[in-house]
């Protein structure tokens, strides 16, 4: 006897958390604080490049993930939520500990990067900062329970959507 469901034709799969206001708008702020993530990784890594001793190929990393996230978040997948709210607080810790040594390198001895280290210091505030938000609208929007679905004969459905839902 096999445990495979056949589909029932004249049911339909909804995901009616995916329908609300709220819901929509916490993924298209997620969706910009990843992306701005992503973007704010990769500069800090391509101006520091030569500058810092190993760290650079963790940014890429990190940059990389938060690419995915984004994607992840565009395809309604709610699960990476709480691991970008993970990697926001690791990257935001990196950030936030290196933001005073960026300031302190206006001394003789130091390499100069390719912008100012004032600059590079501030941004990498920028970041830190941006990530303390990115953690609490990930969470948030993990809580919407996004991955909700709920099975409703295709009778009670109007142009697409639930009508008792």
């Amino acid at each position: 006897m096999s445990n495979v469901r056949v589909p029932d034709p004249d049911v339909v799969v909804t995901h009616p958390n995916r329908d609300k206001a709220a819901s929509k708008g916490t993924r298209a702020f997620v969706i910009v604080l990843q992306a701005t993530s992503a973007v704010l990784v990769f500069f800090l890594a391509v101006v520091s490049w030569g500058i810092q001793l190993g760290a650079v190929g963790l940014q890429v990393l990190i940059g990389i993930l938060f690419a995915y996230f984004t994607y992840a978040v565009i395809n309604w997948r709610s699960g990476v939520l709480p691991i970008a709210a993970g990697t926001a607080i690791v990257s935001g810790v990196f950030a936030a500990v290196s933001v005073t040594s960026w300031f302190d390198r206006g001394d003789t001895g130091y390499d100069q990067p390719i912008i100012a280290q004032d600059l590079i210091g501030v941004v990498a505030f920028a970041f830190a900062v941006l990530q303390l938000v990115n953690v609490v609208v990930c969470l948030r929007g993990f809580s919407q329970n996004w991955q909700e679905e709920l099975e409703v004969p295709r009778s009670s459905l109007q142009g697409g959507r639930s009508v008792a839902a």
